[in-house]
């Protein structure tokens, strides 16, 4: 699973069409665009699926109703963020960062998690790296599809999968 997740940079004309050309080499695209209002992250799709972008290749973070109205693949959230209401067409992600996020997201039905940050990473300069063995610990301690994030490079990514991930995802490695 390889998802990428943009960069908080906007859905202006240049990012959609970035977005469609990481769409096509990616199994999802992340749309985390905590600054835009609801109604901007909309235009954004209707533009996306104008533009060819697959329905199926679109996660929205936090946006369920959103990402129901146009049958898009699903939903992430942040650590500790509970949906009000899980339409069960969608898939639904969150991020976690220690066991206890990670078993709370199994409680609450999640399909897969993030578990982060695995490496120091510029976006998120004063977090340290949780390493390749605690991200092994993790693969082993969870029945949910665990997906690396953090400071994810191409020659690490071997490492991510010996560990037990099933994937990794980044911003770095495709939108900048």
């Amino acid at each position: 699973m390889i998802h990428a997740i943009t960069s908080g940079q906007g859905l202006g004309k240049q990012q959609l069409i970035n977005i469609k050309t990481v769409a096509e080499k990616v199994d999802a695209v992340v749309i985390r665009e905590k600054h835009l209002s609801i109604q901007e992250i909309e235009q954004g799709i209707i533009q996306l699926l104008a533009l060819g972008v697959e329905r199926c290749k679109l996660i929205l973070h936090t946006h369920v109703t959103l990402a129901q109205k146009y049958a898009l693949l699903g939903c992430h959230f942040a650590a500790g963020e509970v949906p009000l209401h899980k339409p069960p067409s969608l898939l639904y992600g969150q991020s976690t960062h220690n066991l206890t996020e990670v078993k709370k997201s199994e409680i609450d039905g999640m399909d897969y998690i993030y578990y982060s940050p695995i490496f120091p990473t510029t976006s998120k300069p004063h977090a340290q790296g949780q390493g390749l063995a605690n991200l092994a610990k993790i693969c082993q301690q969870t029945t949910l599809p665990v997906i690396a994030l953090g400071g994810v490079t191409t020659h690490r990514i071997p490492a991510i999968y010996a560990s037990g991930a099933k994937g990794y995802a980044s911003i770095s490695l495709f939108f900048h």
